[in-house]
């Protein structure tokens, strides 16, 4: 994930190497270009503040004459000094002030010179630091991480085609057939003002801004690729209609093996082998370790969008709660809780709380956190983990590198379930035995796992799109979509893909709960012998006992005696927003669209009404 203030954690030892780094650029194939008005620039500089950044930019300039191609230089120049200069210490932030103050140039600039009215450029912005990465982009340049054979795309375009169909006006068929769709709605100079986009859009604009927000800061793996290109690169070719100069599903035997300077060099030369008509530049930053190393993935911890790396790295204590430890240890009790609270009895590393539409804030140990729609827990850190207990009677693990909204905590009363929703990283709960309380997890990708008087785990891994469930004991519910259930038994484990795949089940991967000792012994308890990755059995660790679960100077207060609550009386989870779609449609295609007068507003925002369009087509030669 991941860090939703920008704010570098500490990576491990063997992520801290150099980021190599290349470029290439070329003006393309067709005789009707003059003038190559892309830019690409990768540098590895020190900010004022201290960061040590790996930044790669790439910069496709709009404009008649030579104005694009000095926008686009304007552009690369001002992020890449703006950045070396500024003391910001969290990154997007610093990224998209980069981007305000090329804004700024590449403006005043064009209103210098008649000759460069409306000149502009496309900026996208990637930046590599302490092993995590971050996105600034305005236009239709694009990043991927390429990941293995894995090609995953960060960013969205900003064109008329996807704003209209991001905001419902038009289906994405209809848009892409419009004549208006290649048009550029934002960038780099073109209007005084820029809304720079810091989303890293893990799930292809399926998710909120917000959601694509607080991905910024996701952890790399050795190896790792992030390309950085001109839409020329992946444009759509004029004498194939639906396919593109070169296919993203191509990137990875394209530069898979090669240093980043063959890597650029062999996707940029496939562009041109099929006379590719535009500009074409493309940027890859690599992280240290990757080649000559084998690139089988397997089920990474969730750690956000996340790592492989940071699994083995944290350590936290699980008390079992459900039938007491064997021995003569006694379980832990949990204290009187409000309804629908939760309580932080430990902590570990970094951790954040969001409250419904606030920023995320510093959580401390005996916090009471009130669960509602909109109230997200973060931990930042290969060390970092949350012990929550929940007014039902739970106890929830958030582990390393992971966020949660905990969206509604069950009254205790039969038929009410504890609903936890999993943005990425990993998430252990186990319910109390004696209660008819049960626990929802979902995921991303519309699949539950559900678990009532047992123990579950769950992992979201968002680069793969993999929905990981680990039943501990006694029996688990997997829940589809579409209604359809699975059952899982004590040792079991399962895999789903966003396509709806199932592997499985396979013993529970217990490296994915490494953190405190096998987490105070439940890894180890489940009823079939769990192996790691390579299928080898793990000794079960040792129970310790705990003691009391909380230690607070101020526990939290029981409900009055005298009052009991009533079934009508426990508030319930308040309805989640549903996007209506806009029903002012912009007017259909025409064969012979005419000029319009230039735009005045900013893009539609996907999450409000659309105002109609821009009139006047800003697209890029």
């Amino acid at each position: 994930m991941r860090q939703p203030e920008g704010r570098p954690a500490q990576r491990p030892a063997e992520r801290k190497g150099v980021v190599r780094m290349a470029t290439a650029s070329h003006i393309g194939a067709s005789p009707r270009r003059t003038l190559l008005e892309d830019r690409a620039r990768a540098e590895l500089i020190t900010t004022a503040g201290g960061l040590q950044i790996a930044l790669g930019v790439v910069a496709d300039g709009i404009g008649g004459e030579n104005a694009g191609e000095r926008a686009a230089e304007l552009t690369v120049q001002t992020v890449i000094d703006h950045s070396r200069a500024s003391s910001e210490s969290n990154v997007p932030r610093l990224l998209e002030q980069a981007l305000h103050e090329a804004n700024k140039r590449v403006y005043a600039e064009s209103q210098k010179s008649r000759r460069k009215t409306n000149m502009g450029s496309t900026a996208a912005v990637a930046a590599v630091v302490d092993g995590r990465l971050y996105l600034a982009n305005a236009g239709d340049s694009r990043v991927y991480l390429l990941r293995g054979r894995k090609v995953l795309p960060l960013t969205l375009d900003h064109t008329w085609a996807e704003e209209v169909a991001r905001s419902g006006k038009l289906s994405r068929l209809e848009a892409s057939r419009h004549p208006r769709r290649n048009e550029i709605v934002r960038s780099v100079g073109y209007e005084p003002s820029l809304k720079v986009d810091l989303g890293l859009w893990l799930q292809g604009g399926q998710e909120s801004e917000a959601e694509a927000r607080a991905s910024q800061g996701l952890p790399l793996e050795r190896g790792d690729m992030v390309l950085v290109c001109s839409d020329g690169l992946i444009k759509g070719r004029h004498d194939r209609p639906g396919a593109a100069y070169v296919e993203a599903t191509e990137f990875s035997a394209l530069v898979q093996g090669k240093a980043p300077k063959r890597a650029v060099e062999d996707l940029v030369k496939r562009a041109l082998a099929r006379q590719v008509d535009d500009n074409v530049s493309a940027v890859i930053l690599e992280m240290p370790g990757g080649r000559n190393l084998s690139r089988r993935l397997v089920p990474a911890v969730g750690i956000g969008a996340v790592g492989l790396g940071a699994v083995a790295a944290a350590v936290l204590l699980l008390p079992r709660v459900v039938g007491g430890f064997s021995g003569a240890a006694a379980a832990p009790t949990i204290p009187p809780l409000p309804s629908g609270v939760a309580f932080v009895s430990e902590l570990a590393g970094q951790a954040e709380v969001q409250q419904a539409g606030g920023a995320f804030q510093p959580i401390q140990p005996g916090a009471l956190v009130a669960a509602g729609a909109g109230v997200r827990l973060h931990t930042t850190g290969a060390g970092s983990y949350l012990r929550l207990g929940l007014a039902d009677k739970s106890i929830l693990y958030l582990g390393p590198d992971s966020q949660i909204e905990l969206s509604s905590i069950s009254g205790g009363g039969s038929g009410e379930q504890t609903v936890v929703a999993l943005y990425f990283g990993v998430v252990l709960i186990a319910t109390d035995a004696d209660s008819p309380t049960a626990a929802l997890v979902t995921s991303p990708g519309g699949v539950m796992a559900r678990v009532a008087g047992s123990q579950m785990g769950a992992s979201w891994e968002a680069v793969r799109g993999e929905f990981g469930v680990d039943c501990f004991e006694p029996s688990c519910e997997v829940v589809f979509p579409a209604g359809i259930t699975m059952n899982l038994h004590a040792g079991q484990h399962v895999t789903i893909s966003l396509g709806g795949d199932v592997i499985g089940p396979e013993p529970i991967p217990l490296e994915r709960y490494a953190f405190g000792g096998s987490a105070g012994g439940l890894a180890g308890s489940s009823g079939a012998p769990a192996g790691g990755p390579s299928g080898t059995q793990l000794a079960a660790p040792t129970r310790t006992p705990l003691g009391p679960l909380y230690v607070s100077p101020t526990p939290p207060p029981p409900p009055p005696p005298t009052k009991t609550e009533k079934p009508a009386d426990r508030p319930k989870p308040p309805p989640q927003p549903t996007d209506v779609p806009p029903t002012d449609v912009p007017p259909p295609p025409t064969e012979e669209p005419t000029q319009p007068p230039p735009p005045t507003e900013p893009p539609p925002e996907p999450t409000e009404e659309p105002t109609q369009p821009p009139d006047e087509p800003t697209e890029e030669p």
